[in-house]
């Protein structure tokens, strides 16, 4: 007897596992009509399940999601009401009720019914769930509605603050946004971080910007930190830097911050090329805070400022737009308060890092800027003599070697390169560099073996500039290697142009372009080093016919769009006509859409709508 009956149960259960196996075949078959959108096909098959299993929470789910998509909403709301009447407390099957309603255009009804809900409950968690519900729906008045019922029961004033912030930001509706944010400030300033994070994540339009800048002014953002903190660095984002710099102050004051905020406001705009108005908040510091621990950055970031100042004054009469400028010195007393600070850095601080860096802006300020070759190399061969473990060591030669190559001297410019890559503490961006000039040395002398082994070297080692100009090399040898007398002369008109000798440089490449035999590759860069010697010459006409001739005799030459480039650099920086330049910037967009060059011309094409307008 005993033995039937074990044997009764096992064939039962035998029969229920048959029988939930088949249930869960046919409900991945549902799923798989509702993955490719055929919610026909799946609604019978859910339908069959969700009888079968009316306790099946997921068979309901998925039955109710399948009326849903078919906009049988009918269905959908006869079915939860049915789930209702058995779980009355259940705040899921509210918040589907609701959805079927809104869906099905009966929106009153819906709200209707989750404010019932809610009559006699004072706990946060279902407001906050019907507020998601409300937000999934985009019905974001509700969702705020809720949210601030939740506040007010929560009794803290600043809690659920980032859920409305975040609606009001989608409703576009900035002002109450930063409200809450000032709310919670107020109550919190431990909340600070996170508050001026979602802050900035809101700013990044500039409608939004200006509604917080407007509502944080009309918050005392003297008398509290933590708004005025903000409120300083949305006046940075908006470039109102007077205005910016001037809170900053009254809260160093106040709050006693011993400069630290400024010092991070000055460095900020100095990494956003806001030299002249960090150089005026370094300088404010260097008179505030005579005795201060980190006095010796100040003065260098003061004197590194108002250098690329007078980087950017100087530049259009330095021509530096060009890709090979003549040379141009500027009087010492130019760069008279950056001098005098790396030399007071360099003499109380002789080895220190920090004297190091002043020591090689003397020297470059020097060689480069003032024309004092003496002065220059004075100051490099101290760095280079002294400091070989120095961060600045292979900066230092390499400035050095870069004079002495236009001095005409390569073997002296060859001996510096060798010192960067002998030297352990060397970056891989400047023994590239090294590299490729030796490369280009020994194409300058002829020896084209040995220039081919570097590039090689060069080409596959980074996605940089010098391996970009490493490739062009690469290419120039590799067409015409068999073409010795040709290389010979491309290297003497190259030479030319790098010691600054324009004319000769020009009637050589000239001489290239004209001439039936010379290579195809070699001719096109010819003519484009022949555009770069009427610019250096201040040929601006001369260069914009060569380069409408090249563009439309032959687009795809392979430097046809650097030769677009060059017209759009005359037009700004030469011939001072920024529509022009505009439009040539806007054809190299349209005519080069894999150019190298695009962010470079969207780039400029930005600066001068803005300074048009």
């Amino acid at each position: 007897m005993k033995f039937n009956l074990i044997v009764i149960l096992l064939i039962l259960a035998e029969a229920n596992f048959s029988q939930q196996g088949d249930l869960q075949n046919r409900f991945m078959l549902a799923q798989s009509y509702e993955q490719i959108g055929e919610y026909v096909k799946a609604k019978p098959i859910y339908e069959e399940l969700y009888k079968a299993q009316p306790n099946n929470f997921t068979f309901f789910q998925s039955l109710n999601k399948c009326y849903i998509q078919l906009k049988e909403y009918n269905n959908s709301s006869f079915l939860i009401q049915q789930k209702l009447s058995v779980e009355k407390d259940n705040i899921s099957l509210v918040g589907m009720l609701g959805t079927t309603l809104y869906l099905n255009g009966d929106e009153k009804r819906a709200f209707q019914l989750w404010d019932d809900y809610l009559k006699n409950k004072n706990d946060i968690i279902s407001y906050r769930t019907l507020a998601n519900t409300a937000i999934e729906l985009r019905a974001f008045d509700k969702a705020i509605d809720l949210l601030h019922r939740a506040k007010l029961i929560s009794g803290k004033d600043f809690y659920l603050g980032y859920d409305l912030a975040n609606l009001y930001a989608l409703k576009m509706d900035y002002k109450k946004c930063a409200e809450e944010f000032i709310t919670i400030l107020r109550v919190d300033y431990k909340q600070f971080p996170s508050v001026e994070s979602r802050i900035f994540t809101y700013a990044a339009r500039s409608e939004a910007l200006n509604v917080f800048i407007n509502v944080f002014e009309d918050e005392q953002p003297e008398q509290f930190p933590a708004i005025g903190n903000i409120l300083a660095k949305l006046y940075t984002a908006s470039r109102r830097y007077e205005k910016a710099f001037s809170l900053y102050k009254t809260l160093d004051n106040k709050e006693q911050y011993k400069g630290n905020d400024l010092f991070a406001f000055a460095a900020q705009l100095s990494l956003e090329k806001e030299y002249a108005s960090a150089a005026e908040v370094f300088s404010y510091l260097l008179k505030k805070y005579p005795d201060a621990p980190f006095q010796l950055q100040i003065k260098l970031n003061l004197a590194k400022n108002s250098e690329a100042r007078l980087e950017i004054e100087t530049a259009d009469s330095a021509q530096l737009w060009k890709t090979f400028p003549s040379k141009k010195y500027f009087h010492e007393k130019l760069y008279e308060e950056p001098l005098s600070i790396y030399r007071e850095v360099a003499e109380k601080n002789p080895f220190s890092e920090q004297g190091v860096e002043a020591i090689f802006h003397l020297g470059y300020l020097y060689g480069r800027k003032i024309g004092d070759a003496k002065e220059s190399e004075k100051s490099f061969n101290n760095i280079i003599s002294n400091f070989l473990f120095s961060g600045f060591y292979t900066d230092a030669c390499l400035v050095m070697a870069a004079m002495q190559l236009q001095q005409g001297n390569i073997n002296k410019a060859s001996s510096f390169y060798d010192k960067i890559l002998s030297n352990p503490r060397a970056n891989d961006e400047n023994k590239n560099k090294a590299k490729f000039w030796k490369a280009k040395m020994a194409f300058f002398r002829g020896d084209f073996t040995e220039s081919n082994k570097l590039l090689r070297q060069l080409v596959s080692a980074s996605g940089d500039n010098i391996s970009n100009d490493a490739l062009e090399l690469s290419f120039l040898l590799t067409s015409a290697f068999n073409d010795s007398l040709t290389l010979v002369k491309f290297a003497e008109g190259d030479f030319a142009l790098l010691v600054n000798q324009f004319d000769k440089a020009g009637k050589t490449f000239s001489s290239l372009v004209k001439t039936e035999q010379t290579p195809f590759l070699i001719k096109q860069l010819a003519e484009l080093r022949l555009i770069e010697s009427d610019i250096s010459l201040d040929r601006y006409q001369q260069a914009l016919d060569q380069v409408d001739s090249l563009l439309k005799r032959d687009e795809k030459n392979i430097f046809a769009d650097k030769a677009n480039l060059l017209a759009a650099k005359i037009y700004r920086y030469g011939l001072k006509n920024p529509a022009k330049a505009i439009e040539e910037y806007q054809n190299l967009l349209l005519r080069f859409p894999d150019s190298l060059y695009l962010d470079e011309a969207r780039e400029a094409i930005n600066k001068l709508r803005n300074k048009i307008s």
